[in-house]
């Protein structure tokens, strides 16, 4: 199975609006394949977006489309968070069954996440997580986290149990510029690559326990800061290319 978001150009021009407070936005789903994903939100009650919903025409100023056909993610540091994080996010979870988020995949077989995306804002803690893999009921298995302008693999050793982290920061900076990334599983080994700079982990030798969790892709600005200091403390990424491959 092969789905891909990247859907820019021409498209431009049809992608629905919708509005909140703040004015009109226009709906990623209109350029993107959103027929896979539910979308959590930073408001107050850490709300979901369901997939009917984003499929829909659903726009705010949490999320929506830039002038150039990019995919925008804001989240404000200190607001709303999920009940398992003190941290906000405007991020996309993927869903296996548009209406099913109990199914998920394996780590056996071939799973892929391939973004292009830049930073265009950071909070005071200068860190936001651009890209996942969680674990149904366990920790998440990999958090790629923009930090001061670099990107930094955060690999977690143990499903439950010890929250012990492999860490490595990728060589090349990327600033507020447009980078790459790919997040994949192959057979219980974990690669991570970052404009050409791959790294590996095989996390079923880690630990066994890995062997029995189902994941799932995230996606988005998931912002590492839990107070707001100021209007202008807040996360805001924007994506250009989201493609999900399971073979």
């Amino acid at each position: 199975m092969h789905r891909s978001l990247l859907c820019l150009g021409g498209l431009l021009l049809l992608a629905g609006c919708s509005t909140d407070q703040d004015g009109p936005y226009r709906a990623p789903g209109a350029n993107y394949d959103l027929s896979h994903w539910k979308l959590t939100l930073p408001d107050d009650d850490a709300s979901e977006v369901d997939n009917a919903e984003l499929r829909a025409g659903y726009a705010s100023r949490y999320f929506h489309l830039a002038d150039n056909g990019a995919m925008v993610f804001v989240a404000p540091a200190g607001a709303g968070s999920t009940k398992n994080s003190d941290y906000p996010r405007a991020e996309l979870r993927e869903l296996l069954d548009p209406s099913d988020d109990n199914r998920n995949w394996s780590g056996a077989g071939f799973h892929q996440l391939k973004a292009s995306a830049r930073v265009l804002r950071a909070p005071s803690t200068q860190k936001i997580i651009v890209g996942q893999i969680h674990g149904f009921d366990a920790r998440p298995l990999i958090k790629l986290q923009w930090q001061k302008g670099k990107l930094r693999a955060l690999i977690k050793r143990h499903p439950k149990g010890s929250n012990e982290d492999i860490s490595h920061i990728f060589a090349t900076p990327v600033g507020n510029d447009l980078f790459s990334y790919s997040i994949e599983v192959r057979d219980g080994v974990l690669a991570v690559e970052v404009n050409g700079e791959r790294i590996e982990h095989d996390f079923y030798q880690a630990d066994p326990a890995w062997r029995d969790v189902t994941y799932y892709f995230k996606a988005g600005a998931y912002v590492q800061d839990d107070e707001e200091d100021g209007d202008e403390d807040v996360g805001e990424v924007q994506f250009t290319q989201l493609n999900v491959r399971h073979d």
